[in-house]
């Protein structure tokens, strides 16, 4: 089962008080610290990286979106023979699942990480591209190279990627970005968010104005 990441997290102050000083040397005396010195703002480590996407509007020119341009279907693993949904379906088995001769899983045990269902059948589930493959187009994607759209659509060089998830739930998410579409389960909206910046930060990929916003107002409260 592929790893999942926490955060910790730790603020600190540091207020200083001026020294008030005398002499009876002609040297003139040290000039006292401010009483008027700005506070230090506490870090916000629930945002980290989120300063570093790029915010822009979606291009206009943009050409529309295309699954073929990210090579059509599943990718298949030549050692292995397995695609990439099969691959994705076994290692997120909460137990050993049964897998036929074709690499083609019959049964498990997965829990849908937007809405906590839990199935035991690999029919319920879909494969999601975490950050959607249209959303992923419009926000840069469409300038990448062929072998990059390919590589992004089957990565699993990161558990964050491609996730099995409720299949009725992934279609309402659809290409939906956060600031229009949040897992019904309001208690992974942390993980949700943390994750969104750090696949789109990965990938060098674009967020909108209101995209950005949602990001923040949920990651101030984590």
């Amino acid at each position: 089962m592929r790893a999942r990441v926490g955060v910790a997290v730790l603020a600190s102050l540091t207020v200083v008080l001026p020294i008030a000083s005398c002499t009876t040397s002609e040297e003139p005396a040290s000039r006292p610290a401010s009483s008027t010195t700005a506070a230090v703002a506490p870090p916000r480590p629930n945002l980290a990286g989120i300063d570093s996407l790029v915010v822009a509007q979606t291009a206009a020119n943009v050409a529309p979106y295309r699954r073929d341009a990210f090579g059509g279907d599943w990718a298949y693993d030549p050692v292995s023979g397995c695609n990439i949904r099969e691959r994705v379906l076994i290692e997120e088995s909460l137990v050993p699942a049964v897998v036929d001769d074709r690499c083609h899983p019959s049964s498990g045990q997965w829990v849908s990480a937007y809405d906590g269902i839990t199935t035991q059948d690999p029919a319920d589930l879909q494969i999601d591209h975490f950050i959607p493959l249209a959303n992923a187009w419009r926000s840069g994607a469409a300038t990448w190279t062929p072998e990059r759209r390919l590589a992004f659509a089957n990565d699993l060089t990161s558990p964050l990627t491609l996730i099995a998830v409720y299949g009725r739930t992934n279609e309402s998410k659809s290409d939906s970005t956060p600031d229009q579409w949040l897992p019904p389960d309001e208690g992974a909206w942390c993980a949700y968010a943390k994750n969104w910046v750090t696949v789109k930060s990965r990938w060098t990929l674009t967020v909108t104005p209101p995209e950005k916003a949602t990001l923040v107002r949920i990651l101030n409260d984590c």
